[in-house]
């Protein structure tokens, strides 16, 4: 129990620890599914940061008009990638790597909630090749308070959740990353 509490402890001071380096990069992947995620990649990419944009995650249905339609963001859908497959940070981690690989980016500016930062970074550095430079940008949203967030059931909620998905992730991934140097 006491182990548990700690690594819960460290695990939230640790929540806001991601910060964004403001360097440039080949790609700014969006992990959709948050709020203001995909308007903060689509700015990114408008500002320079990056000259293409992936959105990892996205309905197979969507294209861009569907995506942007409430917003009055143009962007050029030639810069943009829709990645359709993935239903889970895992699996957007396992996709953007194809899709780096297919385009030859090596560094990447990745797009997530500020809740969600800490596991999306951990799962893309396990899953992308150690040559590709990850740096973050977190994303604020109405629904967390990173300054108190203990303050808000909703937001308690979204930490206790993030941490039980981290830890779940560090396990599988572990055992994953053992059994396959043993075969």
């Amino acid at each position: 129990l006491l182990s548990t509490v700690y690594l819960f402890i460290a695990f939230t001071c640790s929540i806001s620890g991601y910060k964004d380096a403001g360097m440039s990069s080949d790609v700014i992947v969006v992990l959709t599914g948050g709020t203001g995620r995909i308007e903060t990649g689509a700015s990114l990419l408008s500002k320079g940061r990056a000259p293409f944009l992936i959105l990892s995650g996205v309905n197979r249905e969507s294209d861009l008009k569907s995506i942007f339609f409430k917003t009055n963001i143009d962007v050029d859908s030639k810069r943009v990638i829709l990645e359709t497959s993935s239903k889970s940070t895992y699996e957007n981690a396992v996709e953007v790597k194809a899709i780096l690989k297919e385009k030859g980016f090596k560094d990447i500016v990745l797009v997530t909630s500020n809740y969600h930062t800490k596991r999306a970074f951990y799962i893309f550095r396990k899953v992308l090749p150690s040559d590709v430079k990850i740096q973050t940008h977190p994303v604020s949203t109405p629904n967390f308070d990173e300054n108190r967030w203990w303050q808000h059931a909703t937001s308690i909620g979204i930490v206790v959740m993030e941490f039980i998905k981290f830890y779940w992730y560090k396990m599988r991934l572990y055992f994953y990353t053992t059994s396959h140097l043993n075969n």
